[in-house]
């Protein structure tokens, strides 16, 4: 069946050969390498049994019966070629199988509508993919992606990976070793809250799927209701940690009248050294906001801005991952946010302890468009080559 096959592959491989419903004729050379792979002989014995049951259409022979240089097909005749090769490989499935049993899949799964619209535009490009003609490379993990991107379009509140993976997948640990990669990769090219700064733990805890419980540390006037009970943190002097459940249940006050400045600092070190000052509330960004404390910080702007004003700044590395968390900040939670310790001229004070930026992040650095506050750092940088740490900056 060596003949039949490379037909088949030679089928499947076509634009429109594999469709349902495809005709016209077909040629293929038969070359010294197929005689060196499969045996002269063999090669040959095919050639005479496909064209004695008029599967072969016409056949150019060198010398008939022990030399061939070409045969012909119909494309119509390919179900038959298949029936051959599925004596020999009963497990065998077509191309045209394949993509309607997946777009039977994807049809359901959009008929059944989604919360998170991504997912749906992902399915959609997939449809015509699929329309196309080709098949994903990984057509066996479907069975896994499928239901993690439903698991993923249910989820309102953070959930731990394992019990994710248990729920959705059945085995604890089923998601982080078969599907996390590539449900990293589609929401890293579908969902736009996903930033490009952003590492593959945090673009999963965009997604609500968490390695550990998100925890925002803050420190500073912030008052806020939990459990009945009014809870000043202005106490905690040294700061204090509201994990995912206390994020989850508790309550901003409307009166935040203590607090004038906000200041989100990216370094866990230089937060826990910020003095503790009466009117600022600090919190550590740990780079990228989760989704629930993203909601937390905006519905405490809303809060703050009635009847005066507060000021917001940011405090990060003098690079181009901290410039990409200032401006992620300016755009989805604080508008007013301005730069702290992150300018030009900080980074040229500083320059001594600056390190070398590469070629490819200097170039996204270049490509990147950042706000009026940000484009006298990103000259600096790309001027200089350079990038500080903010620890740097409180260190020295």
């Amino acid at each position: 069946m060596y003949l039949v096959k490379k037909i088949i592959d030679k089928c499947e491989k076509s634009a429109s050969d594999w469709r349902e419903g495809a005709s016209g004729g077909r040629t293929m050379r038969i070359e010294q390498a197929d005689y060196d792979k499969e045996g002269k002989s063999a090669v040959i014995g095919e050639v005479l049994r496909l064209e004695e049951q008029g599967l072969f259409t016409r056949v150019k022979w060198l010398i008939r019966g022990s030399d061939a240089e070409r045969v012909s097909y119909l494309v119509e005749d390919l179900p038959r070629f298949y029936e051959l090769w599925r004596l020999e490989q009963p497990e065998f499935v077509p191309k045209q199988e394949k993509i309607l049993v997946f777009q039977k899949q994807i049809r359901k799964e959009l008929e059944e509508g989604f919360h998170k619209g991504w997912i749906a535009d992902y399915y959609r490009w997939m449809q015509g993919r699929l329309e196309r003609g080709e098949l994903p490379r990984d057509l066996e993990k479907l069975k896994i992606y499928i239901p993690s991107l439903r698991g993923i379009d249910s989820l309102e509140e953070p959930v731990f990976k394992r019990i994710f993976s248990k729920k959705w997948l059945g085995n604890s640990k089923v998601f982080e070793n078969e599907a996390e990669n590539h449900i990293i990769t589609l929401a890293r090219t579908y969902c736009q809250e996903i930033d490009e700064g952003m590492d593959g733990k945090t673009v999963l805890s965009q997604l609500y799927i968490e390695e550990y419980a998100q925890e925002l540390a803050v420190k500073g006037p912030l008052k806020i209701v939990l459990s009945g009970r009014s809870i000043d943190l202005s106490a905690f002097i040294y700061g204090t940690v509201l994990n995912s459940e206390t994020l989850k249940h508790c309550v901003l006050c409307e009166e935040q009248t203590e607090i004038r400045r906000v200041i989100t600092i990216e370094n866990k070190a230089n937060f826990v050294s910020a003095a503790y000052e009466p009117h600022t509330l600090y919190v550590f960004s740990h780079g990228y906001f989760s989704p629930k404390e993203r909601e937390f910080l905006i519905k405490l702007r809303e809060i703050l801005k009635k009847g005066r004003h507060v000021e917001y700044y940011h405090s990060g590395d003098l690079d181009y991952g901290g410039i990409r968390i200032f401006e992620y900040i300016r755009k989805r939670i604080f508008p007013d946010v301005k730069p702290l310790y992150m300018n030009a001229d900080i980074l040229e004070q500083y320059k001594m302890y600056t390190e070398r930026i590469g070629e490819s992040t200097k170039q996204k650095l270049a490509d990147m468009e950042v706000s009026e506050e940000m484009s006298a750092l990103k000259e600096k940088i790309l001027e200089s080559g350079c990038v500080l740490e903010q620890e740097i900056i409180f260190t020295v």
